[in-house]
Order: C-alpha cells, then sequence, then structure tokens
C-alpha cells in the first residue's frame, strides 16, 4: 500500500541519520546533515525531532546533533567513542556565556575531589579551577555534591583519612557541622560553598548521574559572588542544574526509573 511504503521510507531515513552522525565521530550541524544525507533541512529536521523524543538522538546547546542514549540502551557501541570532558564540554561552555563565570568538571578520587574540565571566564577579574587540581570535600561545593551522594558512613570512613582543615574562618571542622551541609545537599540536589575554602569565593555544584542512578561527576561554578543568596547566585544555581541535568540525561539517566 501507498502508506506503508511511505513509512518504510521513513524508518529507512531515520536510521540513515544515525549512521552519519557515527561515521562523521562527531556532532553535526543541521545543514550538515541535511547536505550529507541529501535530504532537505525540513526532512531532517523532522525526523530529528521525532529522534529527541526517544532519545535516539541529542543536541548540544549550539544546536548540533549528536548519537543519543537509546541506542545504547538497544545495545548499539555508542559508548565506546565517550569521554566525559568532550561529551560535556559544550554544556559547560554554554553555561560559562550564561553565566559570565568559570565552570568546572569534578570527580571523586579517594578523600579528593579532582578537577578533571574548566572552562574559563573571560572576565578580566576571574576565578580559575585548573585542570588536575585536587581539592578537599569537606569545604568545596563538588566536594560536597560526592559526600552526599554516599552513604553516611561511607562520608564518615573517607573525611577520617585527614583532619578536616580550616582553611577559612567559616571552613565546617567538625562531622556535625559538616552534616548540615550534606542533608541540606541531599534535599535540595546541589551544594554550596560560601568562603569556606577561600574567603571571598563562592561555589554552587550539581551532580551528574549515568543511567544507574550513580553520581559520576559533579558541575560547578565559582565566583566572587557577593552572597550566596544573591539573585546572580541563584540564577547560577538554576543554570547548574539545569546543566547538569542535560549531561546525566546524555549518560542516560532517567529521573524516577
Amino acid at each position: 500500500m501507498p502508506g506503508e511504503s511511505k513509512l518504510v521510507l521513513s524508518v529507512v531515513k531515520a536510521f540513515r541519520l544515525p549512521g552519519i552522525l557515527s561515521e562523521a565521530k562527531a556532532s553535526l550541524s543541521l545543514a550538515e546533515l541535511s547536505e550529507r544525507s541529501g535530504w532537505p533541512k525540513s526532512t531532517v529536521y523532522g525526523l530529528l525531532s521525532s529522534m529527541r523524543e526517544s532519545s535516539a538522538v541529542e543536541q548540544q546547546p549550539d544546536g548540533r546533533y549528536f548519537l543519543g542514549v537509546r541506542l545504547f540502551e538497544y545495545g548499539c557501541a555508542v559508548s565506546a567513542g565517550w569521554n566525559i570532558s568532550e561529551l560535556a564540554r559544550p554544556f559547560l561552555q554554554h553555561l560559562t556565556s550564561k553565566t559570565g563565570e568559570s565552570v568546572f568538571l569534578s570527580v571523586l578520587n579517594r578523600n579528593e575531589a579532582i578537577t578533571i574540565d574548566q572552562v574559563q571566564s573571560r572576565a578580566a577579574l576571574r576565578v580559575v579551577s585548573e585542570v588536575g587540581t585536587r581539592l578537599p570535600l569537606h569545604c568545596t561545593s563538588q566536594g560536597k555534591v560526592f559526600l552526599a551522594a554516599m552513604p553516611e558512613s561511607e562520608a564518615m570512613r573517607i573525611l577520617k583519612l585527614q583532619p578536616l582543615s580550616a582553611y577559612t574562618p567559616h571552613t565546617p571542622v567538625t562531622w556535625k557541622d559538616l552534616a548540615k551541609d550534606l542533608d541540606a545537599a541531599r534535599r535540595q540536589g546541589y551544594a554550596v560553598e560560601d568562603g569556606e575554602y577561600k574567603i571571598g569565593l563562592g561555589s554552587v555544584s550539581a551532580p551528574i548521574r549515568d543511567a544507574s542512578g550513580q553520581v559520576k561527576y559533579a558541575v560547578g561554578i565559582i565566583g566572587m559572588f557577593y552572597k550566596a543568596q544573591s539573585r546572580e547566585f541563584r540564577d547560577a544555581l538554576l543554570l547548574t542544574q539545569t546543566t547538569t541535568g542535560q549531561i546525566s540525561s546524555v549518560m542516560g539517566y532517567r529521573q524516577g526509573k
């Protein structure tokens, strides 16, 4: 039947687009996909819109498309080329452009948080967390994100590996003080550092979760915010949570599942 033939052709086209993205081994714009497929932009856009609904493809903040996690869930080798820094960088760059502040990506390593990528603000006066920097867990927002994701017994075990050093007068140096921050981080889904590691600096971090729901990384913003209750800080917080939600989604995390 004519309708059936048209439907089959649409399916063939839909499978062709992930093939083009796979061959490119990079994200592609709508124009590039149209050129490589030989189809009008309107046709390609319609297919991509449908495929985004099922996460067969995902879209970066700059509008470029790349292979989605649904294909991984179906057993395809999407994960073979995944590198967290490369995957997250477009989102980090977008976050920096929206906030004007430096943004960092961190991972937990034993009893420290390590900065594995960062995008610097273009402001003349900016804060930088260099790649490879090792930071304490008890007085940084990214450290609190990792601690809050653990069972309390595990967090206490890790913190016993070294003293809770006082970097500023505001640093929490007892488990009782820190536990309040971790409880807040669990409830709110983000962690805050307000002059606890360095006087005058503030940061906010939120977790990146994988398909199993485990917290694997943290994304944060660091800057010389007037105070943690300021409007600019709240705006930075909301944008950070949006960013980590997007990256978690790309990694296969589905809230509520």
